[in-house]
């Protein structure tokens, strides 16, 4: 709102939900607790609402992000925040859906007449039954209500309601998501932000076609999982791009410990055009605990049931998976790492996802990794060729630049392609 006075007369003008401005005269200096986000003057329906322009969901993610963070009332933890935005988005997306097909009703996801907490009040109701309609999307997690205070909730619905979500492209999603992957960065567990450049060009290696199936066993927020969708999309005429969203939904995995990646993997893959249904929470590595913990994740993952496994594992010196549960997983990789016949070792793991993912592939199957040159050049780990020779073979690899991950670590990284023996 912009208020404008000569000392005698005043005029307010407001920018309104749908970008429309309303000038009021005479009505004084604003006051405090007045609301500056008005909705538009009749309600928005389908055919209100634009496609953003190059850049500009980016910059709205952004400054709703940082606007939460800097004065949101109920959620102060930065997952939590993140989380309740994610919320948010996929309840705009859902109102987006149900509108282009009935587009002469009023959007669901627009500012309430009544004011702010009558907004909030909707929305509230909206996202609990989202809840019911969507249940694959929020499969695993315990979520209450919103929340979010209702003047952060009033600022989102302002900021994005008059915006096209279906129309934006795949690749506008993409970036607009990378926002919420920088912010959902956990340096100290082995969680960096894989960028986009080393993304494309890993995937464009791997060769994605229809007939894959592909998983990616620590999917972060899916930066892999959706370079993939876009690389088929881009290849196959737009006559057959519901072709790609079919195989997204059906042969596009991932599996996450971190329950705000694997709803942001989810929220980009929706807006992407599906394949969110099997991305999972769980723990791809302890195999032992799956039956107790993560039993959802035993049908997914069959050994063998794979032909791509893409993946940026997190890594460091202090990331290990414990002999213990080395053992307890038959992972031959932390046996043949020890100097004592029939003894495992506490080993790095990056390294244990390399079984992993032998085990996922299927014969000739293809995996594309990020890992640490030093496991193929130091004198430490001498006795991995010998591991890999039996299961693996070399088929390429793409140097990686130091200042890929700077910031985050300064291990030199390389994206290996190997094929399954």
């Amino acid at each position: 709102m912009g208020y404008w006075s000569n000392g005698s007369d005043d005029v307010r003008v407001y920018k309104l939900a749908d970008g429309t401005f309303k000038k009021l005269r005479n009505k004084g200096l604003p006051h405090p607790g007045e609301n500056f986000s008005q909705p538009s003057e009749k309600p928005l329906t389908y055919g209100d609402l634009v496609t953003p322009k190059p850049g500009q969901l980016r910059t709205s993610f952004k400054r709703l992000l940082d606007a939460i963070v800097a004065r949101d009332s109920k959620s102060t933890r930065s997952e939590s925040q993140l989380n309740e935005l994610c919320n948010l988005l996929l309840l705009k997306l859902e109102s987006d859906s149900i509108a282009f097909y009935d587009s002469s009703k009023p959007v669901a996801f627009q500012l309430s007449p009544q004011g702010e907490t009558a907004t909030a009040r909707a929305m509230k109701e909206q996202f609990n039954n989202l809840k019911k309609l969507r249940p694959e999307v929020f499969a695993e997690h315990r979520e209450g209500s919103l929340d979010l205070d209702d003047h952060t909730i009033q600022d989102v619905v302002y900021e994005l309601s008059n915006l096209n979500l279906l129309n934006v492209g795949p690749e506008a999603i993409s970036s607009a998501f990378q926002v919420f992957r920088r912010a959902n960065l956990k340096a100290g567990e082995g969680q960096y932000f894989t960028p986009q450049r080393v993304i494309s060009a890993a995937v464009r290696m791997m060769d994605i076609r229809l007939e894959d199936k592909i998983i990616d066993p620590a999917c972060g927020t899916g930066g892999f999982l959706t370079e993939a969708f876009l690389s088929l999309v881009r290849e196959i005429p737009e006559e057959k791009a519901a072709q790609a969203r079919t195989w997204a939904h059906r042969q596009v995995y991932g599996v996450d410990k971190d329950s705000i990646n694997v709803k942001l993997t989810r929220a980009i893959m929706v807006g992407l055009g599906d394949g969110s249904v099997n991305v999972h929470i769980g723990d791809s590595i302890r195999e032992d605990r799956w039956a107790k913990d993560y039993q959802h994740l035993q049908q997914p993952l069959t050994d063998g049931s794979f032909t791509v496994v893409i993946t940026n594992p997190p890594f460091g010196k202090n990331l290990k998976v414990g002999k213990t549960d080395s053992r307890r997983n038959k992972y031959t990789i932390a046996a043949a790492a020890s100097r004592k016949a029939g003894e495992y070792v506490d080993l790095e793991i990056g390294l244990i996802f390399l079984e992993r993912a032998y085990r996922l592939l299927m014969k000739g199957g293809r995996l594309g990794i990020v890992l640490p040159e030093t496991y193929f050049f130091s004198p430490t780990y001498k006795w991995l060729p010998n591991w890999l020779e039996d299961r693996f073979a070399l088929r390429g690899i793409l140097n990686i630049p130091m200042e890929a991950f700077q910031g985050f670590c300064r291990a030199k990284t390389n994206f290996y392609v190997f094929e399954k023996k």
